[in-house]
């Protein structure tokens, strides 16, 4: 009896076990993403904001600094102030924080997936190897800090807020006890609609959907659900009417104008959505498919199409802007692989084939993303030598009266998609943009770089 006791203490069916493993899973989800973060040095804007905070006194000034980018540059404030705040201290700070804000991310994608398990370690695992593998620039939106500010914590709090309406859905709040979730979801509104133009608008396309199923359901609107989205309103508003956001437009040159600019933008979502979300359309396809083969009833699949949905139209939301980076597509990707692990949840495990096929793919990717994230995680360690190298030498040469350095180019050999170092790296024009920053930064005349065996015969 003890033995069977004990081997049923390590059945995953157990829901002890599976807690156990669950808050495992957790804790190594913050270790591997902080590591990554230790090991990512500061690049381009970070140099470029980190000057511009450097000159404020208080957390006052922030904001007047924030005022100004507000009128000539960008409406997205909320991130921008996170990342000022962050600028003001020692990375470290923002190492933490936001490997936290990334855990912070996998529960709430966890939150909205439907019909699983209770400590489901499955789905966890999957939302963890998605983000890692799939994610839009990965380096760029959840590793580099600026671009972390605007990517991943943005869509944090919008996932946030999705969370809390969604919860509140659930509990059904009525009458008097609608108080307090109308002011909270008014409030956390405001923040989720003045992150992102296109995953904000995303956020509130998601929670209108959701009020007119309840309306459809119920014949009911509540007071909490007209606050938060009105919340959501206003937050985007204050984004998209921002005086800065026509000033920025200036900059962006396009080929074509009038219809033809319009199909030319519609042409590049397209392929952008190839490039970026082909292998988790194709997954979404295949399970979708296995799901109406079971005969499932249509309601099961709701949540999954409902967030696909919102993916189509967060990515041809992009549409209206001429020439949108790739990181932009990251919010896009979120509501994707939800809607993704919902259909692989949805995908019933009575058939065993199936779910040895579930199990046994997952255990394969598992694999695959460890070799994958020792591997790159060596060269991240690597690229943050030479870049901590390249600014010890800058600053020991600018204590030496040499005011126009040369320093060596990171090595080829290092790179690695979880580091944007090279998208972001130095040149041997010393006009270049992103040699500038660092000139100003380091408040030198220039800053030039070239091949390391070049650089090792001028020393």
């Amino acid at each position: 009896m003890a033995i069977r006791m004990n081997r049923d203490a390590f059945d995953i069916k157990n829901e002890n076990f599976r807690r156990i493993i669950f808050y495992f899973l957790i804790v190594s989800s913050f270790l591997m993403i902080f590591i990554y973060n230790m090991f990512t040095p500061a690049m381009t804007d970070d140099l470029s904001y980190g000057k511009i905070v450097a000159g404020a006194s208080s957390f006052l000034d922030l904001i007047r600094q924030e005022m100004q980018q507000y009128a000539t540059w960008t409406g997205r404030s909320v991130n921008h102030m996170i990342l000022r705040t962050f600028l003001t201290g020692d990375k470290w700070i923002f190492n933490i924080f936001n490997s936290m804000a990334f855990v912070a991310l996998t529960l709430f994608m966890y939150y909205n997936i439907e019909f699983k398990k209770k400590y489901d370690v499955f789905v966890y695992l999957l939302i963890n190897l998605f983000l890692w593998t799939f994610s839009v620039s990965f380096a760029q939106t959840v590793l580099w800090e600026t671009g972390a500010c605007n990517y991943l914590w943005g869509s944090t709090i919008i996932l946030g807020y999705v969370s809390a309406f969604r919860y509140c859905l659930k509990k059904n709040y009525r009458d008097s006890q609608q108080t307090a979730p109308a002011i909270g979801l008014f409030l956390v509104g405001i923040a989720a609609g003045w992150c992102n133009e296109n995953t904000s608008g995303g956020c509130i396309l998601l929670t209108l959907i959701w009020i007119g199923f309840y309306f459809w359901e119920k014949k009911k609107v509540r007071l909490w659900m007209m606050s938060g989205v009105t919340g959501n309103i206003i937050g985007f508003l204050f984004m998209i009417l921002a005086p800065g956001n026509a000033n920025r437009q200036q900059y962006m040159e396009e080929e074509h104008t009038g219809l033809l600019a319009i199909a030319s933008r519609w042409l590049k979502c397209n392929l952008a959505i190839r490039n970026h979300f082909f292998i988790l359309l194709a997954i979404c396809i295949a399970v979708f498919v296995l799901v109406r083969l079971q005969q499932t009833q249509w309601k099961r699949s709701k949540n999954m199409l409902i967030f696909f949905l919102v993916f189509i139209a967060t990515c041809y939301a992009l549409v209206l802007t001429p020439e949108p980076v790739a990181r932009a597509y990251f919010g896009a990707g979120i509501f994707l692989m939800i809607s993704c692990i919902q259909g692989i949840v949805d995908v019933s495990d009575k058939d065993l084939y199936l779910k040895a096929l579930k199990i046994g793919i997952t255990a394969i990717f598992t694999l695959s993303f460890l070799f994958t994230y020792m591997d790159s995680g060596a060269n991240l360690v690597r690229i943050y030598r030479e870049s901590e190298e390249r600014f010890a030498y800058i600053e020991e040469q600018k204590a030496s009266g040499n005011m126009d350095i040369t320093v060596p180019l990171l090595r080829p050999a290092f790179e690695t998609k979880y580091s944007d170092a090279y998208n972001s790296e130095l040149c041997e024009d010393s006009g270049y943009w992103v040699n500038v920053a660092y000139a100003t930064y380091y408040e030198v005349n220039s800053v030039s770089a070239v091949p390391r065996e070049n650089w090792e015969q001028l020393k």
